[in-house]
């Protein structure tokens, strides 16, 4: 019987292999792969839901490495078949084939120095749900490329696949929470549950994952889980000093050459997390919205509740209320509204991970290893 991991790196892609400024020699996988096997606790596994799986399904394939990997495709997946991601769906995905105590959700191009695991279940350990926080680093951009900034924080030396960290910029989380003080760790709010947020499985299978309603627009998906962990009784929720990721650049042009390069602007996401919230709905894709529930959303709360409604009403009336319109010189278009609407896909993830680890057939394409 294989040991099952304490952590969970489920990681989502939708670039293609070579997708790094400056550094068109380094795979995709390569940084993050290189800083894992440095760790000094190797007890985790690393899932991609990658959408380009099917050019690049053997890359995994003959590797000895001291961790384990599931490389799985991203389809199926609604959004695919209009050229969008429906990244909920991808992270959903990676939650069906997990099997650590601890999930923690990342994308492509992100290192880690060696302690990051250690520090990582330590602090889980101590109760949280841990939050890393991230910066850029500008080893191999171009110095037009480089917002100057003056580093507030202290960042250990490193090299990772020749990442040095000479030149950095970070964001600004860690920066509220810890400059000019001595602070370790940093309770942090609900709205701040983003990408290199941590949730333990037992947690993200109670609220049923992301909300694949967020899917069509990204925007908010993941604060959205950090509004439903909270509704459901979880907000141990914070930031560490010491617990941060990598990012390496990357080109902007170097997504799945079969997604919209203009990606569309469907809805107002914001509305999504407080009709959650008003109705104390804290499990996902288990109900479809209805017209009276869009009614709500866009009378209750875009034209009553939503602090932004004047601005929206009068600055951006092309997005106000909640379905953005076409007709502005905008990228909206009704027709991925209404495809929005009758594409609101159910799913319960823990029938679904019972059903993987059955050994259903639709779970068995991927690398694993």
């Amino acid at each position: 019987m294989i040991k099952k991991p304490k952590i969970s790196f489920v990681t989502i892609t939708a670039r293609t292999d070579y997708p790094y400024t400056g550094r068109l020699d380094l795979h995709i996988f390569e940084p993050t792969m290189e800083s894992f096997k440095a760790q000094t606790m190797m007890d985790f596994e690393w899932i991609i839901v990658d959408h380009l799986y099917d050019e690049r399904k053997d890359y995994f394939k003959n590797m000895k490495l001291p961790f384990h990997v599931k490389h799985i495709p991203a389809h199926p997946n609604v959004w695919h078949d209009i050229g969008l991601c429906g990244v909920c769906t991808q992270y959903n995905k990676g939650i069906i084939y997990a099997d650590g105590e601890l999930l923690y959700f990342v994308g492509e191009g992100y290192m880690y120095i060696p302690e990051f695991c250690e520090r990582l279940w330590a602090h889980y350990k101590q109760g949280y749900f841990p939050f890393a926080w991230y910066f850029y680093d500008n080893t191999f951009t171009p110095e037009d490329q480089i917002s100057p900034e003056k580093v507030e924080l202290v960042i250990p030396p490193y090299n990772i696949s020749g990442y040095t960290g000479q030149s950095i910029n970070i964001e600004h989380r860690p920066l509220y929470a810890f400059k000019g003080n001595n602070k370790d760790v940093y309770p942090a709010s609900w709205e701040w549950w983003f990408g290199l947020s941590s949730t333990p499985l037992e947690a993200m299978l109670k609220i049923n994952g992301f909300a694949q309603w967020f899917d069509g627009d990204r925007m908010l998906s993941d604060c959205d889980v950090g509004s439903r962990l909270q509704l459901a009784g979880f907000d141990k929720f914070a930031l560490f000093r010491d617990l941060f990721s990598i990012r390496a650049r990357t080109n902007t042009n170097t997504w799945n050459p079969k997604l919209l390069k203009d990606a569309p602007s469907i809805k107002c996401n914001l509305p999504l997390i407080h009709w959650s919230r008003f109705f104390k709905r804290f499990r996902a894709n288990e109900y479809e919205l209805t017209d009276e529930d869009i009614k709500w959303i866009k009378e209750e709360y875009c034209g009553k509740q939503c602090q932004l409604r004047e601005s929206c009403r009068t600055q951006f009336p092309w997005q106000f209320p909640f379905e953005h319109k076409e007709g502005y010189g905008h990228k909206s278009q009704k027709k991925f509204y209404d495809y929005w609407r009758t594409h609101q896909v159910k799913i319960d993830l823990t029938e679904e991970r019972q059903k993987r680890i059955s050994g259903d057939e639709k779970y068995k394409e991927g690398t694993f290893i």
